[in-house]
């Protein structure tokens, strides 16, 4: 059962959940670029990795299975705080019928709140701009599929040897794999997509440099002293 699996490889990473491994396979769908796991921040005392970064935004995305909570909320203000980089919420898994996208949303900062963004909206958008039939292989994307229960033996075996290790040192292995296949994607020479300018601009527009709910808030509390 894929529910039971630990590991989901896909363009060479090691993602650690079935939804993470969807959202992997629609951001290809659309033509976004991510890198897995690139940067393992510091936050508030605790190690915080984000799950996904986009290059052309500058900004993290972050998979939940469920509306996350207000303390991971309060690390994601403070992961924009530090870095200057957004973290959207990437919320349950995506799913698709005929008619677009359902049963998941994007959780995005604004001023001083979170705001729920439909995937389905933002998939309309990407209709108009690429057209239908990019459109209808992003809606296909995230259908489920009988064979993601199948696996090679090499994959059954990778997973068997990670659960025999030590948490740390399976951390370590896990991290070497995705910085060698980050590498290995920044160096190819790639034009930006529709999506990562559609995405870059939209960044640029509602998060510019050293804005973001806690640094609302910050300000905030630096005009009331």
């Amino acid at each position: 059962m894929k529910e039971r699996r630990t590991i989901y490889q896909h363009q060479g990473y090691k993602l650690r959940s079935y939804t993470e491994l969807m959202w992997a396979r629609l951001m290809d769908a659309l033509d976004i670029f991510y890198l897995y796991e690139p940067h393992l921040l510091q936050v508030e005392g605790c190690k915080y990795l984000p799950d996904f970064y986009l290059p052309s935004a500058d900004m993290y995305l972050e998979v939940k299975g469920t509306r996350p909570t207000d303390i991971e909320k309060a690390k994601a203000e403070q992961v924009h705080t530090t870095t200057g980089r957004p973290v959207v919420f990437l919320v349950s898994r995506p799913q698709s019928d005929t008619r677009g996208f359902m049963n998941c949303y994007l959780l995005v900062p604004r001023d001083d709140e979170w705001a729920a963004m439909s995937l389905d909206w933002l998939g309309q958008i990407f209709l108009k701009a690429a057209g239908e039939y990019a459109w209808h292989r992003a809606i296909l994307s995230v259908r489920e599929n009988i064979l993601d229960c199948l696996r090679p033996a090499s994959e059954v075996l990778d997973e068997v040897l990670l659960e025999t290790m030590g948490r740390s040192e399976a951390e370590d292995c896990l991290r070497l794999t995705h910085k060698r296949t980050n590498d290995d994607r920044r160096s190819i020479d790639r034009e930006l997509s529709i999506s990562d300018r559609g995405i870059a601009w939209w960044r640029n527009r509602y998060f510019p440099t050293g804005t973001g709910p806690a640094a609302s808030a910050s300000a905030g509390r630096r005009a009331s002293q």
